[in-house]
């Protein structure tokens, strides 16, 4: 699709991202939106992937801002505010032809609500799990953007419903997801035995959950060698997660093995592993394209974990089994993540031929069921087609007064404070 008309004007762009995958995908978006329009100007919240792709960030809160739970809002909530009212000041000088957002519900629907009484036009990339949780959003989104770019089919029906212009692009994952090598290959790289049993423990890619789950996954993975001691072990270590972290909590595992750390070629290692131990979340997804089957856990305090029950609409969190609307992987939740379940389960699976073939089979199931490539230029199109609309409809951002650099609305001296 050709640019918009730009009437002697470049397309300027607000964009924030608040979650690992959400800056990755958010980095691929843009990095097509540069390709079908070379002179946008894009300002955002995020983090490296955008800041790679072109976005010049106000503040990096991928990286100084991961929070998790209910608690972890309030722990951060002083930080949390001074970025909102900050964000805020900056729209109204900037004043975008449109306020990309991605996924971060919690933060960007606030965003998103100011924005619309600015007259700013919202996409929302990558849709707030309502059919999840928190349905009642959606008729608070139905009000507040102008276009929903969704990524799983089932969602459409849901926005159209409620009136909601809605475009489905397929998974931005397809677009990320890249194996470069064989099973030989890797184990040669990382000086692991293609022969012996290999088994991936994802952790995530927030300093918390790390902090949190890999000990748990250690443990797990000390016991399972009781169960085969010729079972391998790797860690695939996320970008935002750094080496200091991964050693501590190897130290203290205190293990008679050493597990393999692998900070690259992370999609090529986990594809050749047997089974792996997934935290839950984007990573989940990432397994099931890759076909290799998992246990997905998660924990997190009792506060947070009563208020999701009460939140929670749908019998299980992992995505693969939301996608299948079946619990083809199983899920350990809270104090049903243990060290013991994490062996015995495994062993189940790695044991047990006709169990193991099928959650293979399920998986591919799901992967086909989330589409292929291409996704962000799709997404990319749907934005520039936003923008394309309003502007023959006359309603054209106001060119703004805002030096290019723009660094001191987010500097200590102007911080924002409430009306």
């Amino acid at each position: 699709m050709a640019p918009p008309e730009s009437q002697d004007r470049p397309v300027k762009l607000f964009a924030i991202a608040g979650e690992n995958s959400g800056d990755i995908h958010a980095g691929n978006l843009f990095k097509a939106l540069f390709r079908q329009d070379p002179d946008i100007r894009a300002y955002g919240l995020g983090g490296p992937r955008m800041a790679e792709a072109g976005v010049k960030l106000k503040a990096n809160i991928v990286e100084d801002l991961a929070i998790i739970g209910f608690v972890g809002v309030i722990t951060n909530f002083p930080e949390i505010r001074r970025l909102f009212y900050n964000t805020i000041h900056f729209l109204e000088k900037f004043r975008p032809d449109v306020l990309v957002l991605i996924d971060y519900p919690g933060f960007n629907i606030r965003i998103a609500q100011k924005a619309r009484k600015m007259g700013i036009p919202v996409v929302w990339y990558i849709s707030p799990q309502i059919w999840a949780w928190h349905r009642s959003r959606l008729y608070t989104l139905a009000r507040v953007v102008d276009r929903m770019i969704v990524i799983f089919p089932f969602e459409v029906n849901l926005y159209k419903e409620e009136g909601v212009d809605v475009v489905h692009v397929g998974h931005p994952l397809f677009d990320v997801i890249k194996v470069d090598l064989t099973r030989e290959q890797v184990c040669a790289e990382f000086g692991l035995d293609p022969n012996r049993p290999l088994i991936g423990l994802v952790p995530g890619s927030r300093r918390k959950e790390v902090t949190q789950f890999l000990p748990i996954m250690l443990e797990g993975a000390k016991r399972y060698r009781e169960i085969d001691p010729s079972a391998q072990f790797v860690i695939v270590q996320a970008s935002t997660i750094g080496d200091d972290m991964i050693r501590e909590s190897i130290d203290k595992a205190a293990l008679d093995f050493t597990p393999v750390v692998a900070p690259r070629l992370r999609y090529s290692i986990r594809s050749s592993c047997d089974f792996s131990w997934v935290k839950s979340g984007t990573s989940t997804l990432e397994a099931a394209i890759l076909g290799t089957p998992m246990l997905i856990v998660y924990r997190v305090n009792s506060v947070t974990w009563l208020i999701g029950k009460q939140v929670f609409t749908i019998g299980h969190i992992g995505l693969p089994n939301i996608v299948a609307g079946d619990r083809i992987v199983p899920e350990l939740l809270q104090d049903e993540f243990t060290p013991r379940n994490l062996a015995e389960k495994t062993h189940h699976y790695l044991s047990n031929r006709e169990e193991y073939a099928r959650m293979v089979a399920d998986l591919q199931e799901v992967k086909e069921r989330l589409g292929g490539e291409g996704a962000s230029d799709r997404a990319a199109q749907a934005i520039l087609e936003v923008v394309a609309r309003n502007r023959t409809n006359g309603q054209q951002a106001p060119a703004d007064t805002l030096p290019d650099s723009a660094d001191d609305l987010f500097s200590p001296a102007n911080r924002k404070s409430p009306k």
